[in-house]
């Protein structure tokens, strides 16, 4: 397939784009400053040079592709929207079956002491990305036809060298201790990486439709997880900062970091996806060396 990656020099794009490429598929991998589209070379794909929020030039691009994968973010709802509406227009206007797959996150399901599904509600999402609930309901709203739309909604992403979870590794070497926001009790899905890309590849593969989420079923208490990253980078010692404290400097990222979700993926089972991995706390040692690679 001829498939194009918006945010293909990210955390989450660049994994996606060397398992399509691995794949077979022929990618183009859509970012914008000169190191992040050699960045993009390098991995094997197209690069496209384009900036968030300015997609209306590439519609011919874009509606020469078979499918087109979102990950770009800027947490900007403008630029998402106009993203989104580019993407959508595209896909309309392509000569033959078309796959727009779209990322959110878990974050949209809000607090979740319950476990929460792909049927879930997304009625109370965390304030930092309320406006990701409207931009799902206009992606799936669009599939017809030829043009199938799907949502994935990864977990809190783990490995390799950048994601927020790595954040536990930069402060316990730079201060002693990895750094929690909240209570530490709360319990957040993790995915690896690697495995939340397979996903993308099989929902493409498959032209499946409708929402997925991407977690990997093992729900640790953040302050496990935390200090399971703090001992593998030679600690073991954790510090809770109140979430009061950290709105000064993270707005609400704050609450959407201290929330409880316990979040299950129940229709990614379904398109065949099985997690190779054993879970963050359990790989938290060889976490810690592929960071420091």
């Amino acid at each position: 397939m001829r498939v194009l990656v918006t945010g293909a020099s990210g955390y989450i794009g660049t994994a996606i784009v060397s398992t399509l490429i691995k794949a077979g598929h022929l990618v183009t991998g859509q970012a914008y400053r000169e190191a992040s589209l050699a960045t993009v070379q390098r991995l094997g794909a197209r690069p496209l040079r384009a900036e968030l929020g300015h997609f209306s030039s590439l519609s011919a691009e874009l509606s020469a592709h078979d499918a087109v994968i979102h990950t770009a973010v800027d947490y900007q709802p403008a630029s998402d929207r106009e993203a989104v509406d580019t993407i959508l227009a595209a896909a309309r206007s392509a000569r033959g079956p078309f796959t727009f797959v779209y990322t959110s996150g878990v974050w949209v399901l809000g607090e979740q002491p319950m476990v929460a599904d792909e049927t879930t509600p997304t009625s109370h999402p965390a304030q930092a990305v309320a406006w990701r609930v409207e931009h799902e309901k206009l992606v799936l709203a669009a599939a017809s036809g030829g043009l199938v739309t799907a949502i994935i909604r990864p977990g809190m992403v783990y490995g390799g060298k950048g994601g927020l979870v790595n954040g536990w590794f930069e402060s316990t070497t730079q201060e002693g201790a990895a750094k929690v926001v909240g209570s530490g009790g709360q319990h957040w899905a993790f995915v690896h990486r690697e495995d939340l890309a397979e996903l993308y590849r099989l929902v493409l593969e498959r032209r499946a439709a409708g929402v997925f989420h991407g977690v990997d079923g093992h729900v640790p208490r953040v302050e496990q997880a935390a200090a399971a990253y703090s001992k593998a980078a030679g600690k073991g010692a954790i510090r809770l900062i109140p979430v009061e404290q950290a709105r000064t400097t993270m707005g609400p990222m704050a609450d959407a970091l201290a929330m409880d979700q316990h979040v299950a993926s129940t229709r990614a089972r379904d398109v065949g996806w099985v997690p190779a991995r054993h879970g963050a706390v359990e790989e938290a040692e060889k976490m810690f060396r592929e960071w420091g690679a």
